[in-house]
This record gives structure tokens, sequence and C-alpha cells, in this order.
């Protein structure tokens, strides 16, 4: 928000047709305003509400009185004096642009739009109110408003780059990205420094795939900003895009230094370097499917073609000799719900769980589930006080290396002659590996010992292509499960 603001009087007059303030009243005032500019609050609001005492319509002692309440935090007693201001002077632009702004700054959204509007009625050229206007509709989630505001407020101060910014910004909350493309190469022309200006550009080209425009844009914000951790981070995936490993590693061990998303950060580390670690962070699955929350099943069944779920339930079926229609049923790593709007003919009772907020309320939004959390599976699983028939594990076992303590959770989880499937990435040799991809590859093997060491049996495994990356199919494993 902008919060500059022209003086309502000039003469420490009381309003217009009000009563003739006591001239020691003036006198007053005036040793009040030199006190506020001097940063003297106490004594300048004493003097102040003196004057108001001696004289209840003086407008400027209500309107700076209410500036400086809201300076030092009392926004309410703030609005109230500025609404005795506007009822003074109701046709003021300025009293009505303070009462916006206060009223926005308290989380009244609505009020301030109201006020904000009036300035524009009463001044159609005041640029500030038109830019907060579009700042206020944006907190409402108005954007078509936010943005008729923005290009009001560019029209009469074109060379302001903060409008140009959050016009780009309402743009792309609208999906626009050609016309938030261009506000952003207004605001750089204007701003040319700045690298929040580059940074959004970037996410722009980014969201278009205008990848090494992105890159170029994200390159000057890093050389304007080093400290710019979320720039490095945006830098290094697309750097591993382009097969550009050493300079993406370059931008990890920046991350880790600035502690950015640092155990994102190691965890890409490893995998670009070849250690290979126990599991993937917590925070780094959960911040990975957020990003891709809004447009997850179109890239994953469109894109990469994935058909592990369906596939999973084939394999389940295919066992004549076990069960076919299971009363619980637990989806780990629920996502948006696939497996729960697959497995529905088969099971009674729904649970996903998955580490990302976004994506659990993806899944709600199908009603597929009875039950939804935003849980660790493995935290899970050692809570759950009632077994399940049926627990799916849908490319979840990707995101963890040593699987020794998850396949402990699924026995004490699963009820009598219940099955667990799951899907691998397939690896030569022996054990795990975590792989550039961030993702682990377990083999056979692997999956055979930890097993036998809790008690499964193994009713069937199949491989299968696993999904898509740069045009090639991943290899994977499924596995049938019981005890």
């Amino acid at each position: 928000m902008t919060t500059d603001s022209r003086p309502v009087q000039t003469d420490g007059q009381a309003a217009e047709n009000g009563h003739p303030c006591p001239s020691n009243a003036d006198e007053i005032f005036h040793r009040a305003l030199d006190l506020h500019r001097q940063d003297e609050a106490d004594s300048a609001v004493s003097l102040y509400r003196q004057v108001i005492s001696l004289c209840p319509e003086h407008v400027d002692a209500c309107f700076y009185l209410a500036l400086l309440l809201r300076d030092i935090g009392e926004q309410e007693e703030s609005a109230n004096w500025l609404y005795r201001a506007h009822e003074l002077l109701p046709d003021e632009p300025a009293i009505a642009y303070e009462l916006g702004i206060t009223r926005y700054s308290m989380g009244q959204h609505r009020m301030a739009i109201d006020h904000f509007q009036k300035v524009l009625s009463l001044d159609d050229s005041h640029w500030q109110a038109a830019y907060n206007l579009g700042t206020a509709h944006l907190a409402q989630g108005n954007i078509s408003e936010a943005i008729k505001a923005y290009h009001r407020a560019a029209q009469e101060n074109p060379q302001d780059a903060d409008i140009h910014f959050n016009l780009g910004l309402a743009c792309k909350r609208a999906g626009r990205l050609e016309e938030a493309m261009q506000s952003y190469l207004c605001a750089m022309e204007i701003a040319p420094d700045d690298p929040e200006v580059h940074y959004n550009l970037a996410l722009i080209y980014k969201e278009m795939g205008c990848t090494d425009d992105a890159v170029t844009s994200l390159e000057i914000a890093v050389a304007l900003r080093p400290e710019y951790g979320a720039a490095h981070g945006n830098l290094g995936v697309l750097y591993l895009d382009q097969d550009k490993v050493d300079k993406a590693i370059a931008c990890y061990r920046q991350l880790v230094e600035l502690d950015h998303n640092a155990a994102s950060a190691r965890h890409i580390l490893a995998a670009l370097t070849g250690e290979t670690t126990s599991v993937a962070p917590s925070s780094y699955i959960a911040e990975l499917f957020d990003s891709f929350s809004g447009h997850f099943e179109e890239r994953l069944l469109v894109d990469l073609e994935y058909r592990t779920p369906w596939e999973l339930k084939s394999l389940l079926l295919a066992d004549t000799d076990g069960p076919s229609y299971f009363e619980r049923l637990l989806d780990l790593g629920c996502g948006t719900g696939l497996v729960g709007q697959i497995f529905q003919d088969i099971s009674d009772y729904r649970v996903g769980i998955d580490l990302s907020p976004k994506m659990v309320a993806s899944a709600a939004a199908k009603k597929m589930y009875d039950r939804l959390e935003v849980a660790e599976i493995v935290t899970f699983l050692e809570q759950n006080q009632e077994p399940f028939d049926l627990i799916v594990a849908a490319d979840v076992l990707i995101y963890v290396g040593d699987l020794d303590r998850i396949f402990a959770a699924l026995v004490s989880g699963l009820a009598r002659n219940g099955r667990v499937i799951f899907s691998t990435e397939q690896i030569t040799g022996q054990g795990y590996q975590l792989c550039q991809s961030g993702r682990y590859a377990h083999t056979f093997s692997y999956i055979e010992k930890m097993a036998a060491r809790h008690g499964f049996r193994i009713f069937s495994t199949q491989s299968a292509n696993i999904r898509k990356e740069k045009g090639k199919w991943i290899a994977g494993d499924l596995y049938l499960l019981g005890v």
C-alpha cells in the first residue's frame, strides 16, 4: 500500500460552516504539528486532543491526530478520528483515502475498497487510490477488478514500477501470462536494478515454457542480490532441466550456505553428487507436491502418461486367491486422490494421507475419502489404532531409501488377510540408490529382504513403466504383499 497523503487544509481552520475556533486552538494545532514532524508523538497527541476539546470541528486536528495514532499502532481510534474528519469534510479525497489505508491495514478490505472508490469519484486522477484499490481487490480475490484498478493507476502514473509489478502479479493469478510478462517488462524498464522484478518475470517465462529467458532473468536477479535464495532455488531447477548439472550443484550449494530451504537443497545435492541418503526430507516432499498441486493430474496423466494406480489395481485383482473387496483402504501419499477414485468400487471406507496440504485439499474436493489427513506415513501408521484391509502406496516409496521402518509400520497397520500394494523404481545391483531425480530406486532383492524380515509374503510382482521423464520411460516394479 502507498500512504502518500496531501494535507486536508493548510490554514488549521475548522470545517466550513462550523463554529469559529478560538485563536489559541490554531496556535496549539501548529505546535502539535511541529511536534508531530519531530516525532514527539506523545506530546503531539496531547496537543491535538487539546485542540479538539477547544474546537470539536477542527478538521485538521482530527485528521492529523488520526494519522499519528495510526503510526503508533492505535488503528481503531485512528479510524474513529478519520470518520470524524470525514463527517466534517465529506468531499475531501485525502480523508477518504486515509480511511481506505487505515481500513486496509486493519484487514477490513471490503471497507477499504469502498473508501478508495469514494476517492476516485471525487478525484479521478488520484493514482494512489487506484493503486490501493487494486491491492485491496487482490486481497479479496477480485482479480479482474484488481487488474482494472491497476490499469487505471498505470494510466495516471505510467512511470511507477510498483504499479506495473502488481499488475503483473494480478495478471499472473488470472492466468493471463502474456499480459503479466508485458507488465513485468514495463516494470523492468523503470526499475532495471530491482531483483524482484527480474525474479517474477522469470517465473512467468518458466510457466510459459521459455526456459532460456527464465534462466537469463534469474541470473540477473542473483547478480543483483547474491543472497536471493528463492532465485537460486528456481535457477537450480531450470539448470537441471537444461542438463547443466554443475551449475545446478553450485545453486544448491549456495542455498545451503544461505540456509534457504537447506534440507531440500542438501537432498538434491546428495542426488546430484552420487551420495545415497536414507530418506528424502519431509519438507522437500511437501514443498515439491505443493508446487505441483495446481496442475498435477494433467501433467501426470497427459504429459507423463502415468498409469500406476490402474496397474496396481489390476495386479491386486489378478490374485484370485486373495480378497477382491476391502472394507478399509489406506492410501499412502494420496496426492490429488487418483487411488480414491480408481479403488472406490472395491472398498467401503477410504482414508488418504499426504505430506502436502495442497494435495490433500485437492483430494478432499473429489469427495472420495471418508477421512483425509496431512501426515507423515510412518507416524500415521504407528499411531493408527484400527488396521486396514488394503494399503496402497502408488509412487510413494520412491521418496524413501531405507524401507525398514516403513515395512515395520505396514505390518502393524495391516488387518488379518490384508494386502499391501506399492510401486518402486528399478535399479540393478544391490539395495537402494538415490537417483539424480531426487527419488530412490530399489532392487528386487532389497524388497525381497525387507519382506522376509518383517513377515510379508510377496504374492505377485511385475515390471512396469512408471512414468515418462524427459520423454523416456522410467522402469519400475509393482508388488502385492500380504502377511
